[in-house]
Order: structure tokens, then sequence, then C-alpha cells
């Protein structure tokens, strides 16, 4: 008679010796020290920054998909939307899950950043170690990524996830294709296609990879040849496909930035990230640079241009005996090219912004790891004492810099107080105005518009003059706000109010019907047309509207008394 054999059961031993080689190798005490080095840095602001009006305000707190987060019609909104330039489906898919989590407060934002930051972080780590071989050079410059200055407005602003999202899954597919490169698994190559494309889907911006990575081919084999191409086909083919669509959102920025003027900023912009790299002072969210001073006269683009072509006729000297920093420096370029189409936002030039460096870093630290591996036999043990330093410097300046982001008020009174801006002036005004220093607020709107006139000043300067009960220049205001945005949705809600305080019931509705169409989720635009509606007899027209509201937040406290005064 035949027995079926025993099921085995699991070996305790085996498992516990698997936990345990698990636990006791190296990359398990690396990953728990960059969590320890991320949080010792950023765990105080990550505690306790708010959102700042800047973009936070767009992204998540008035964007439909996050504030009905958990629906799957916010998963389908999230791949039909740009945000409103750049199509991040995969950001805003982000940050639904933090709000599902933890609703709309800014603690889950940016734990999840400083998460993703870390991460980062350890798969640089990761790719240095493969190209190099060396554990403690890829673990000092993956923990200087972490520690750097220049990436904390990556890690501190609630919006810029897209960059760190993005650049996690860009960094993921270069670790992956090197696997691939060395073991030569056909797997890992489809593996870091996907990584790819989920990057793409976060933010267009690394779109340059497929061509660093054939740059890597190159400088591992002396050559490219049509199989290389080929195999990175399916790279190549997402790149242009989120690469159109990407321009798709891009047209206005594109139409006004002048060819011109992208020519003469590069190389004041390449130099200005090389100056912030190796003294990360000064910093700023934004570094704006006079349209009138774009051109050749100006001593700062010609320096920079000429300090450019030195340094690469002297890479290009030393190409031979430098191919791993040449290796690098090209790779930085390639992923700092997407940001020479952002030169120009809202009414100013901006010659640089600090994230735009967080994807290029990695070619940065590839070159200075190439340079670190060769003086390792002569000068290990001050290397190690010298990086530790340049270490300890930049958690100090990172830390103090992330106390920066705090909040609106924090962020740009520091910004100006490297550069003036009619952006920064405007968010002053607002931030001063919601605090009840009117005073403080009107002399900063004003002097936003006299830098640049622009129509969130002259909206704020309506609201100013609306609290102190002049009704006739908050009129005024509000039509110079809406001259410039014609679509300005609280511009709309304040005429609307405006109009119906005189009595002018129609052009009131008519304002209160355009605060909805351009911003079809604003609750007090909602509330304010149901209300007219209601007090007009529009009926059907003021339970369409409570509809939308009830389905937007079921418990709003404007609802029933309208619903009581249209007899539901």
């Amino acid at each position: 008679m035949k027995l079926h054999a025993a099921t085995p059961r699991p070996n305790k031993v085996s498992m516990r010796s698997r936990l345990l080689s698990i636990v006791g190798h190296p990359w398990m005490y690396v990953v728990l020290g960059f969590f320890a080095a991320g949080c010792a840095v950023y765990g105080y602001s990550v505690a306790v920054n708010q959102f700042v009006e800047f973009d936070d305000t767009l992204l998540i707190l008035d964007n439909i998909s996050v504030i009905k987060a958990g629906r799957w019609s916010s998963v389908l909104w999230a791949f039909q939307y740009y945000d409103p330039e750049l199509y991040i489906p995969l950001t805003f898919l982000s940050l639904q899950m933090n709000a599902v989590i933890g609703g709309l407060h800014p603690f889950i934002f940016h734990l999840d950043n400083l998460i993703e930051h870390i991460i980062n972080a350890l798969l640089i780590a990761g790719i240095l170690q493969v190209l190099f071989r060396r554990m403690d050079i890829a673990i000092l410059l993956g923990l200087l990524f972490l520690l750097h200055p220049l990436n904390t407005e990556a890690v501190a602003w609630a919006s810029s996830r897209k960059d760190l999202l993005s650049s996690l899954f860009g960094f993921a597919s270069f670790l992956v294709y090197l696997r691939y490169r060395d073991s030569g698994r056909v797997k890992l190559l489809r593996v870091s296609a996907l990584l790819f494309l989920l990057g793409l889907l976060a933010k267009v911006s690394i779109v340059p990879l497929p061509v660093a990575l054939l740059l890597c081919d190159f400088f591992r084999q002396g050559k490219i040849s049509l199989r290389d191409v080929l195999e990175k086909r399916w790279f190549f083919i997402a790149a242009v496909l989120l690469g159109l669509i990407a321009v798709l959102g891009k047209d206005v920025v594109l139409e006004r930035s002048s060819p011109v003027a992208i020519f003469l900023l590069i190389p004041r912009s390449i130099t200005f990230y090389i100056e912030k790299f190796f003294l990360p002072v000064r910093l700023s969210i934004f570094y704006p640079f006079s349209e009138d001073a774009i051109h050749l006269a100006n001593p700062e683009i010609i320096l920079s241009a000429l300090g450019l072509a030195a340094i690469a006729v002297g890479l290009w000297i030393l190409r031979r005996r430098l191919p791993g920093v040449v290796l690098g420096l090209l790779i930085a370029l390639l992923f700092l090219i997407p940001s020479f189409f952002q030169y120009y936002r809202g009414n100013e030039f901006y010659m640089a912004t600090d994230r735009y460096m967080y994807m290029p870093f990695v070619g940065v630290l590839m070159a200075i790891a190439s340079i670190l591996v060769s003086l390792q036999d002569r000068f290990r043990r001050t290397m190690h004492w010298c990086s530790f330093v340049v270490l300890v410097i930049c958690a100090l300046l990172s830390l103090q810099r992330s106390f920066v982001w705090r909040n609106t008020g924090t962020l740009f009174y520091d910004a100006l107080s490297t550069a003036e801006s009619f952006l920064a002036y405007e968010k002053i005004g607002t931030w001063e105005l919601r605090y009840g220093n009117t005073e403080q607020a009107i002399a900063a709107l004003k002097r936003s518009i006299e830098i640049s006139p622009n129509s969130a000043a002259y909206f704020r300067l309506g609201v100013a003059a609306m609290a102190e009960g002049d009704t006739q220049a908050a009129s005024l205001f509000m039509q110079e706000a809406l001259t410039l945005s014609p679509d300005y949705s609280d511009a709309h809600v304040n005429m609307s109010k405006l109009y119906w305080d005189e009595g002018n019931i129609p052009l009131a509705v008519e304002h209160a019907e355009k605060a909805v169409e351009f911003h079809a989720w604003d609750m007090m635009a909602l509330g304010n047309l149901a209300t007219m509606y209601t007090l007009t007899g529009r009926k059907d027209d003021a339970l369409e509207v409570i509809a939308k509201i009830q389905d937007l937040e079921p418990d709003n406290e404007r609802v029933k008394p309208l619903l009581k005064k249209l007899g539901r």
C-alpha cells in the first residue's frame, strides 16, 4: 500500500537563518542609517510645516481629485487633466492616497515626501555601488544627496511630489538597467522600461533617461551598437508619446518663451547650479532674472558662457583619463535640459529652481565618485573625514533651510531677502492681509504691481478695499484683476457680491455663474450661486447647484437652509 508523502513543513531553522541574513546584511544598516539621518534633518519640518500658497493650493487643497480622493471618478480625473501645465496622473494618484490616509492635513503629505527622498538617496547609493563597486563611496555620496540643501525644496514642499516620484521611478529604472547589463537577464530590461514609464506618468522631466542609458553603454563598451538602441525601443516610444502629451500642456509657456532668451540663459543657469552645488547658501524658492538683462553685453551671461566653454574644452582633453567624470557630467546635463524650457513663468524669467537639480544630481555624483575612486588608495582616511565634515555642514544647512518652508510668510519673506519679485510681494501681501496687517499688505501688493501688473495683486487689493468698506475701489481692483485674467474665479465671486449688494441682480448672477464655470468645485462660488438662484426664484437651477454641493461636501452648512427655503 502506497502512502502519499507528507507535506514538508517549513524549516524553521532555515527561515530563521534567512531572516538573520537579511538583518545582518550591510545594506540593512545603510537603510536604517539613511532613514535616521533623513528624519533627524527633516523630521521637525515634517511635523510642523504647513501648506504654502504656491501650488499647494492648486495641486492639493483646491484639487477636486484630492478633495474627493477614494472615488473611482478621482482616479479617472487624474488621467484626464493637467496640473494645469504638466501631465502628472501618477502624482495625482499619490496625492489622493495621502488624502485617503490622512485627509488634507499637511503632515501626511510632507511625510510621504521625506520617505520618497530617503528612498531616492538609497537608489542613488545603489547606482553608484553597481557602477564603481565601492560601498563606502556609494554610501557617502548617497548621504550627500540626502542631506544637500539644494534638495530641501523637493522634500519640504508638498507640491514637489512630482519631482520626487518621477525621480524615484527614474533612479529605480536606472539601477535595474545597470543590473540588467551585469546579468543579461531580459526580464530586468522590461522592468526597467516599466519603471521609466511610471516615472514619465509622475512627471515627464525624466524623459532623457534612455539617452543616459545609451551613454552608459558607450562608456562601458566604447561604442553604441544598433542592438543597444533597439533594445531600448520601448523607452524611446514611451518618451516620445509622453513628451508630446507634455508639450500639449506647455503650449502657453513655450509660446511666451523667446528662443534667444532661452539660449542665452542656459549657460547662466548651468553655472548657477554649479555654484549652488558647491556653496549652497542664499537659496530661494525662485531666482528671477530681468528680461532686460538677457543680452550678450551682460557680463553674467558672457562669463558663464566662457566658463562653460573652458570646462568643456578641459573635459574633452581629459576624456580618456577621466571617462567617469565626463559620463557623469553629460548625464547631469541631459537631465537639466527639460528645465531649459521653464525659464518663463507668470510674468517673469527665472534662471533656476532648486528642485530642477534633483534628477541631474545623479550625474554630478557619478562624476565625483569617479574622482574619489581614483584617490581611494592614497587619501582614503582623509577622504572619509572630509566627507564627514561636508555631510555635517550640509545637514545643518538643510535643517535651517527646512525652517524657511514653515509657512507662506516665512517662505516668501526669505525669497525677498535674496531678490525682489512681483510674485514674492504678492504672496507677502496675501499673507499679511490674512492676519489683519492691512497697511503692510497694501504696501507689498502695490510693490508687486509696480514690478509687474498681475491679477492676483489687484484681487488682493480689492479684498483689502472690501474689508475697509470702500466698494468703489474694490470694484475697480476686481475689474483690473479680471482684465488681466478673465477666468479668475475668486474675482468673479467678489464682483458678484459687490453687484448683489448694489442691487444689480443680473450682473451679480452673471459673475456668480462665471465663478462656477471657471472653478466648478469652489464651495463658496457654488454656495453663492445656489443662494442667488434660490432668492431669485430659479428653483430648478438652485436644486441642481445644491446637488453638486452635496456631492462634493455632504455636510455643507449652507445646504439645509436653502433646501428649507425651497420647500424641500
